[in-house]
C-alpha cells in the first residue's frame, strides 16, 4: 500500500486538503448543524488522529502541538469525546457524503472485525470472564467501491459487545447496519458480504429480505432452495448446474500454504448459473456454481446466491465473479490502512467515547483514500495474468522456466 506516512501528511497541500475536507464533513447541509465548538473539536480530532496514526487521546494531543499543555489539550478533547448527539451527527454525516457516490452496481461490502482488549476490566460494556484475557468489542465496517475500481470509500462503522443494552445478537447488529446503509443510498448498490467475518445467521436475514440486491457467497450447503415446485439443497444444486463459461486465473498463495515461498497458483475458474427461490422470501434469485481447479489441487465447487438477474453472457457472468474475488483486495488495503492507527490502542473507558473515536477514525480513513485515489497500492490476490516477482508458480513460464515448479 502506498504509504501515506508523515512526511506526506505534515505537507502544506494536505492539511489544506484536510481542512477542506473537514469543512465539507461538518457542512450545515448535510445534518443537524454542529454548533462552534463541534466544529472546532472534529477539526482538532480529525487533525490530531491523522498526523498521530493513532486512536489514543494522549497521542492524537501531542500530535496537535497546541500552544497550551499537553494535560489541557487532553482534557479538552476528553470532555468533547463524550457526546452521543455527536456520534450520530457524524456517523450521518459520513454515510450522507458517502451513498452519494452509490450507483446501482456499487458493491456495498460488509466485513466484521473484532476490537481486543488485554485484560481490560474497567471498560464499560466490554465482556469479560475470567477465562478471557482478551475481550472484545464488535465492530460492523460497510465501505463501498466500484465494479473494477481499486478504491474505495466508507459508509459507516459499527461498535457493539454483548453487554450493550438492548443487544439481541451479532446477526441482528450487521443486518441493521446493512439496512441503515441502503436506507441512506435509497436501495442503491449491491451487498457483498465477506463470508469470513459475516456469519450465517447475519446471511438469512439478507435472504429473508425482498428489498436488498445481493452477492453472497454460501457457507451453508444444506440450505434450501426452491426450483419451479422442487426443494433442492445448495449442495444438490451444485451438481445441477452447468459451469459453462472459463478462464484462467492466477492465485497468490501466502507463504506456509503449498510451501516455504509465497506461490503463485493457476486456476482454472469456470462458472454457471441457474434460476431458484429462496423459499424465506420467495424471491427468484440467481444460484451460482463456481468450480476452481488447479494442476496441483483437486476440482472445488463454491455456491453464490445474487439478485443480479442479467447474467445470460460470459461477461456479465464472469464480470460479476470477478467483482467477488477481487473485494479481498479491497479489503485487505482497507483493513492495513485501519490497523497503521492501532485502534486497539484507544484509551477511554466510556462506550460512547469509543463508538465516537471509531467514527471519527472512519473520517480520517475517508479523508485519506480520498487523497491517495488510485494510485493505492493494492496486491491482488486474483489476476488475469501470472504476477510478477520471485515467486514460486505451479505453472511454467516460457521465457523463464527456471521460476517455475515443476508440475
Amino acid at each position: 500500500m502506498k504509504d501515506l506516512g508523515d512526511s506526506l501528511l505534515e505537507s502544506r497541500y494536505q492539511k489544506g486538503s484536510l481542512d477542506r475536507f473537514t469543512d465539507r464533513l461538518c457542512a450545515d447541509s448535510l445534518a443537524e448543524p454542529l454548533g462552534k465548538v463541534d466544529r472546532k473539536f472534529v477539526h482538532s480530532m480529525l487533525k490530531g488522529i491523522s498526523l498521530s496514526r493513532s486512536l489514543n487521546l494522549t497521542e492524537i494531543a501531542r500530535g496537535l502541538e497546541e500552544n497550551i499543555s499537553l494535560h489541557a489539550t487532553h482534557k479538552r478533547l476528553s470532555r468533547n469525546l463524550y457526546d452521543e448527539a455527536l456520534v450520530e451527527n457524524i456517523s450521518a454525516r459520513l454515510l450522507r457524503l458517502g451513498s452519494e457516490r452509490v450507483g446501482p452496481n456499487t458493491r456495498l461490502i460488509v466485513h466484521v472485525s473484532e476490537l481486543h482488549k488485554k485484560f481490560a476490566r474497567k471498560i464499560e460494556f466490554l465482556p469479560t470472564a475470567e477465562e478471557n484475557s482478551e475481550a472484545s468489542f464488535k465492530v460492523c465496517e460497510i465501505i463501498a467501491s466500484e465494479p473494477e475500481s481499486k478504491t474505495y470509500f466508507p459508509l459507516l462503522t459499527h461498535v457493539w459487545s454483548h453487554e450493550v443494552p438492548g443487544f439481541i445478537s451479532d446477526a441482528e447488529e450487521v443486518f441493521n447496519s446493512v439496512r441503515k446503509v441502503l436506507n441512506a443510498t435509497a436501495n442503491q448498490g449491491i451487498v457483498f458480504v465477506d463470508n469470513r467475518t459475516v456469519t450465517q445467521a447475519t446471511c438469512d436475514m439478507i435472504f429473508a429480505d425482498r428489498t436488498i440486491n445481493y452477492m453472497v457467497l454460501v457457507e451453508d450447503r444444506s440450505m434450501p432452495v426452491l426450483v419451479r415446485n422442487d426443494c433442492f439443497s445448495l449442495e444438490q444444486m451444485l451438481d445441477r448446474v452447468e459451469t459453462r463459461y472459463g478462464k484462467i486465473l492466477y492465485k497468490l498463495v501466502p507463504v506456509g500454504i503449498l510451501g516455504a515461498a509465497q506461490t503463485d497458483l493457476d486456476l482454472f475458474v469456470h462458472a454457471g448459473c441457474s434460476g431458484v427461490k429462496i423459499p424465506s422470501s420467495g424471491r427468484p434469485v440467481n444460484f451460482i456454481a463456481l468450480r476452481t481447479k488447479s494442476s496441483i489441487l483437486e476440482e472445488h465447487a463454491t455456491p453464490f446466491l445474487t439478485t443480479q438477474t442479467d447474467l445470460r453472457s460470459r461477461k456479465a457472468l464472469m464480470g460479476l465473479v470477478d467483482s467477488f474475488l477481487s473485494m479481498g483486495d479491497i479489503l485487505s488495503m482497507h483493513c492495513a490502512l485501519r490497523d497503521s492507527f492501532n485502534p486497539e490502542n484507544f484509551r477511554v473507558l466510556s462506550y460512547k467515547r469509543l463508538q465516537l473515536l471509531m467514527t471519527l477514525l472512519e473520517a480520517v480513513i475517508g479523508y485519506e483514500v480520498s487523497v491517495a485515489g488510485d494510485e493505492m497500492l493494492m496486491d491482488q490476490v486474483f489476476a488475469q495474468s501470472p504476477h510478477d516477482g520471485q515467486l514460486q508458480r505451479t505453472y511454467l513460464l516460457p521465457e523463464n522456466d527456471a521460476l517455475a515448479l515443476p508440475r
